[in-house]
């Protein structure tokens, strides 16, 4: 637009926005300085035309355009959104949603954007190719995610407080040890049990075993005696 726009022609349109402002003259200002690479002042003149035509779409259109040239991606989403929600099949909004969520690699909605818009235009190659690239990129994403895929937690295993008093106790039965290795220790926090079936015929008949007999006094343990109903 710009190659066949003199500076005498721009001035003109500068000089008939200021006296007779409306939306179609400030779309057009706008979009000729952002064609020119005067971001800010393209900004500047669609925010002021937004401000008192809000619902025009041209004008969000442009300033859209404007904040992808800046890398403001996130502000040129809202803006294509916008358009979007008013005008479903607006082939600009589409095509831009679809190729800035293409850029930020957020596959779903690309595949989504680009099918819409090659639904309404089906004979652009370029978007087309760029769809596949779209569900290429979705494709390797789900292949990733579902090899990385964390494992099921492993079933709980019995853990026994980590004291001198149980350390004697799970020895002197056999059927557990201590953990060796400081980082089982520090993970665990006590004891994990690991049963022997050979050794099962050799436990104690009774804990009580391992008190001695002040000690059985002053915690007052007594055997327990069951009878048989």
């Amino acid at each position: 637009m710009t190659d066949n726009v003199s500076r005498q022609e721009l001035e003109k349109i500068e000089s008939e926005w200021i006296s007779h402002p409306s939306p179609m003259l400030c779309a057009r200002l706008a979009e000729i300085l952002r064609q020119m690479g005067r971001g800010d002042e393209c900004q500047e003149v669609a925010v002021t035309g937004l401000r008192r035509w809000k619902n025009n779409t041209s004008i969000t259109v442009v300033l859209g355009k404007c904040y992808r040239d800046s890398g403001l991606l996130e502000k040129a989403l809202e803006s294509f959104a916008v358009v979007n929600s008013a005008q479903p099949q607006n082939l600009v909004a589409l095509l831009n949603l679809a190729e800035i969520h293409l850029q930020k690699e957020n596959w779903s909605e690309a595949v989504s954007y680009f099918e819409e818009y090659l639904f309404e235009h089906p004979g652009d190659e370029e978007a087309r190719d760029k769809l596949e690239d779209a569900r290429s990129g979705k494709n390797s994403y789900a292949e990733i995610a579902a090899d990385t895929e964390e494992d099921l937690p492993e079933e709980d295993i019995d853990v026994f407080p980590k004291t001198d008093r149980m350390n004697k106790v799970l020895e002197s039965q056999g059927i557990g040890t201590a953990t060796s290795s400081e980082s089982e220790e520090s993970e665990s926090e006590g004891y994990a049990l690991e049963y022997d079936s050979n050794i099962v015929d050799n436990l104690p008949y009774s804990l009580l075993e391992f008190f001695s007999d002040e000690e059985k006094q002053d915690l007052n343990l007594n055997p327990y005696d069951s009878e048989d109903e």
